[in-house]
């Protein structure tokens, strides 16, 4: 073991921590992070003090490996930037430094001083860094690469007695800080280690200042608490000391109210305890953990979780009752509900189908979407029948073939007004338009060309029932037969006599020169070629 000195203010020469070698501490090597022993590593190049220290080293010294690493340094945060290019300051108050490895963050801070208290926000040494941890367990500096244990606190001793002993005196440690007496039962159940009695009584004492504490922090470490492996034995703690009812309110008069609820509680965490056991140590999706949570006050309410449309919703505002005041995040806490429902065989976020007619069809007449089988191609039939030269006036004869008793549809189908047939009859009808259909006054064929038109189209409709003029989709040939019209003549020449089924559609130069021509009001209007 060595020894750390320094010289007091008046010149004496005193210990100031104690160094532990490799074969003292018999920390594992090998469990460290080879990414944080890097980081280390790299700020030492660059003329800094740097360790690791916190939980890590306390989980190391029990033989374990642990989930991660936080680093120390004499380096201030915007040189620990300078240093890591993959690096990024956090916060506002207390500035730290997450450096990116892969898909691992590692939490790096500078020495704190207490020339403030134990909260203060200005940089030291590493000896008031020490001063500033909430235990002793928590306040060891592990040096990976000469394989050291620093203690400036008895930390060590305190570790292998098994006992959470404060590194702040208890008058204040609370009452600076009351989320450390949530730390205090935490690291009791995780690790085994007894609180010694004057600790106890002043948890119990100052357990109603927890009320103060901001949400925030309440819920990381709520969320710790879920994902530790212990949550059932912590929660249970927590209720022993009066804080419980402070972090989640509803949550302890839910259990107080009736045995059976505190054992339905008790028995999911247990479940979730051996879930995190039977992982191995891999990262399990938070929405799990809050559904056990979660679960046995859902299930408690009546008609929460069933099958109905608005079940989902009811449930995520019971839910945020049951958890209030904390803060999680909305993402994971509607993943949450949604697995209790789907533990039911229930998908509640699924669209649920349409009871009742449809836009005035009866229910034998709806396929799949509401509507009728047909319903579709039977408004764009009814749509390409109506004359061309109509205007409005063959919208509204296509209204009125698809309300006559003579519709496909059958007779059993109910009217369709007007009002709403036609947008649907005109709103198939966009699109490139045949040559020779009217569509301006300036484009309008000649009288001639046009009473032909519609005298052949007129005698054709005469000639068949409604809706026959056209062959089924399965009869028609892919392409039309006939030889191909010539686009390139203005949209007002008339078609040959007789061919208005062969007429093809509009080309594309023939529409842009149009649409300059009126863009350009003194150009002269295009005609058929001489």
């Amino acid at each position: 073991m060595l020894i750390r000195y320094r010289k007091t203010g008046e010149g004496k020469v005193v210990a100031r921590a104690l160094v532990y070698t490799a074969e003292e501490h018999a920390i594992d090597s090998t469990k460290v992070d080879h990414d944080a022993r890097r980081i280390v590593e790299r700020l030492r190049e660059n003329g800094h003090e740097a360790y690791i220290v916190g939980g890590a080293v306390r989980d190391l010294l029990l033989g374990r490996t642990p989930k991660d690493f936080d680093i120390v340094t004499d380096a201030e945060p915007a040189r620990i930037k300078r240093v890591f290019r993959n690096a990024r300051v956090i916060g506002r108050r207390f500035r730290l430094v997450h450096v990116y490895a892969g898909p691992k963050i590692f939490e790096v801070s500078t020495f704190r001083s207490i020339a403030n208290g134990t909260i203060g926000n200005e940089y030291g040494s590493i000896d008031e860094d020490a001063l500033r941890r909430d235990f002793t367990c928590n306040a060891l500096y592990y040096d990976p690469i000469q394989q050291q244990l620093v203690d400036y606190v008895d930390g060590f001793k305190h570790v292998k007695a098994k006992k959470i002993v404060p590194v702040i005196p208890l008058k204040t440690i609370f009452v600076e800080d009351p989320v450390r007496m949530i730390r205090c039962l935490k690291y009791s159940a995780t690790t085994g280690f007894g609180v010694p009695l004057r600790t106890r009584w002043a948890i119990k004492r100052d357990a109603e200042l927890l009320a103060e504490a901001s949400s925030s922090r309440l819920t990381e470490e709520f969320l710790k608490i879920l994902a530790s492996g212990k949550s059932a034995e912590i929660l249970a703690r927590l209720e022993d000391f009066g804080l419980l009812r402070h972090i989640v309110p509803v949550c302890s008069e839910f259990i107080a109210k009736d045995p059976r609820n505190h054992a339905a509680l008790k028995a999911s965490l247990v479940e979730l305890d051996a879930l995190d056991a039977a992982a191995a140590g891999r990262e399990r999706r938070l929405s799990l953990l809050i559904s056990h949570f979660l679960r046995p006050w859902l299930e408690s309410l009546t008609g929460v979780i069933e099958d109905r449309p608005e079940a989902f919703q009811d449930a995520l505002q019971q839910a945020r009752s049951f958890l209030a005041p904390l803060n999680l995040p909305r993402v994971e806490l509607e993943a949450a509900v949604l697995v209790l429902f789907k533990k039911r065989g229930l998908s509640p976020l699924e669209k649920p189908k349409r009871s009742g007619p449809d836009r005035g069809r009866g229910p034998a007449e709806r396929g799949r979407g509401g509507r009728s089988p047909g319903h579709g191609n039977l408004v764009r039939e009814a749509a390409r029948d109506a004359p061309r030269d109509s205007g409005r006036d063959g919208a509204e004869t296509a209204d009125s073939d698809l309300d006559s008793g003579d519709s496909p549809r059958g007779q059993g189908a109910e009217e369709q007004s007007p009002a709403n047939a036609a947008p649907r009859a005109r709103k198939r009808r966009r699109g490139p338009r045949k040559a020779g259909s009217a569509s301006s006054p300036g484009d309008a064929p000649s009288p001639g060309a046009a009473n032909a038109a519609s005298a052949s189209a007129g005698a054709a409709n005469a000639a068949s029932p409604p809706h026959s003029s056209r062959q089924p989709s399965s009869q028609r040939p892919l392409f039309r037969e006939g030889p191909a019209q010539d686009n390139h003549e203005g949209k007002g020449a008339s078609p040959p006599a007789g061919e208005e089924g062969n007429l093809s559609r509009t080309s594309g130069a023939a529409r842009r020169r149009r649409k300059k021509q009126r863009k350009s009001p003194d150009s002269p209007p295009e005609g058929p070629a001489s």
